[in-house]
């Protein structure tokens, strides 16, 4: 629970302009998140090809996600976020001059996609080290609270609509519009203090142990630490409960619900609207209540709404429990990576998180694909339901691993 003065001091100059980096990057990834489908639909009819596109983008995280840690870790943070935004405005804008020549195909967009995925991946994790150089240990909640609450209207709202609307435009818009905010970002980033790209040194006398042992530093750490373990556990038990029936939300608001395709976009924008209000209400939860208790709070009300969704077969019923859910995962992931900031050292936070990362990614790819077997082998609902007792098992084992973890302290 975090009470001390400094959760009243300002977040400071520094922190706004990192903040103000995020949001242009976060606006970014939501505009290509919004175009590139369109791009990809518009030059082919393969429904693969058009879902190889967002695969591509995805999957970088679990190829590369240890080494961005590591990268983190040995590279100043700031700098790595700033050649990863760089790296992006390159590929977007050859893949901007391919638009233009009107040369662009499949292939290209899934290369082209995997490209920023991968910078993407070091770009995010490289920023979850920046924040602790910048901001009081006590205001991490506040701090990572207005950053997911950015990153949530950026990617699931407000940069789809525009991806969406400069497509109409012209079909290279979009692209240009990403690149133009790419750069806006990396500017605001390498204004950051001295503080945001500081490293800690490796002894003189230290030998420099194998790639292999330093990439599963960070996984040997989680493992060592139950606090932050049972963390991760429960946000994999998230990322599989929840990509479990939201890969068939869309399936269930057309058959169950009987909503077309702009009634299920107003479906996610009340997701956007949840996740947005727990993201900013995080930090007066966590001052109030430890961290276990938001914990198992936002692991329970990222899940529990599934069942309400599939018990009720009603469209306001399922637009207030989207919210719900949405603002339990948010609530869940600010505390998360506000308590890993606090607990894991500063010289293996970057691979603690890559690890947490991959996890995580990797459970929400399996909950995907279970999600369509679970509703194709047995019920359209019964995804749904695994979710709730999912994430149920998870908060009892957060509550659970605290309270044995603070009696071996006391």
């Amino acid at each position: 629970m975090v009470t001390t003065a400094s959760t009243e001091k300002s977040l400071g100059p520094p922190f706004r302009r990192f903040w103000a980096s995020a949001a242009a990057a976060n606006v970014a990834d939501g505009i290509r998140a919004g175009a590139l489908p369109l791009i990809a639909a518009a030059i082919s009819d393969d429904a693969f090809g058009v879902a190889l596109i967002a695969a591509c983008q995805q999957g970088a995280w679990l190829v590369f996600g240890l080494g961005a840690g590591l990268v983190a870790d040995r590279l100043p943070p700031a700098r790595v976020v700033a050649a990863a935004d760089l790296l992006r405005v390159l590929m977007l804008s050859v893949l901007l001059l391919l638009v233009l020549a009107e040369a662009v195909t499949i292939p290209m967009l899934a290369v082209a996609a995997f490209v920023i995925g991968v910078a993407e991946t070091f770009r995010d994790t490289a920023g979850h080290s920046i924040l602790p150089r910048l901001v009081d240990e006590a205001q991490l909640e506040r701090a990572n609270g207005r950053l997911i609450g950015t990153e949530i209207v950026g990617n699931e709202f407000l940069g789809p609509l525009i991806g969406a609307f400069l497509f109409a435009t012209a079909m290279f818009v979009p692209v240009a519009v990403d690149a133009s905010a790419l750069v806006v970002a990396v500017i605001l980033v390498l204004t950051l203090p001295r503080s945001a790209s500081t490293v800690t040194p490796r002894p003189a006398d230290e030998p420099r142990p194998r790639l292999v042992t330093e990439l599963l530093s960070g996984a040997r750490w989680l493992l060592s630490h139950p606090r932050l373990a049972a963390v991760t556990c429960s946000g994999a038990a998230i990322a599989f409960a929840d990509a479990a029936w939201w890969s068939v939300l869309v399936v269930y608001s057309e058959n169950v619900l009987g909503l077309p395709e702009a009634g299920f976009g107003l479906l996610l924008a009340a997701g956007a609207v949840g996740g947005t209000a727990g993201a900013f209400g995080a930090e007066r939860l966590a001052g109030r209540l430890a961290p276990q208790t938001v914990l198992a709070c936002g692991v329970l009300l990222s899940g529990l709404p599934a069942v309400v969704i599939a018990v009720s077969g009603d469209t306001a019923v399922t637009a207030v429990m989207l919210a719900l859910s949405s603002a339990g995962f948010a609530l869940w992931n600010v505390v998360a990576l506000s308590t890993r900031q606090r607990e894991a050292p500063r010289e293996l936070l970057g691979r603690v998180t890559g690890s947490h990362r991959v996890v995580l990614f990797g459970s929400g790819m399996v909950g995907a694909l279970s999600g369509g077997v679970l509703a194709d082998a047995v019920a359209l609902t019964t995804p749904f339901y695994v979710a709730g007792a999912l994430v149920t098992v998870a908060a009892a084992g957060v509550l659970f691993v605290f309270h044995r973890v603070g009696e071996a302290a006391s």
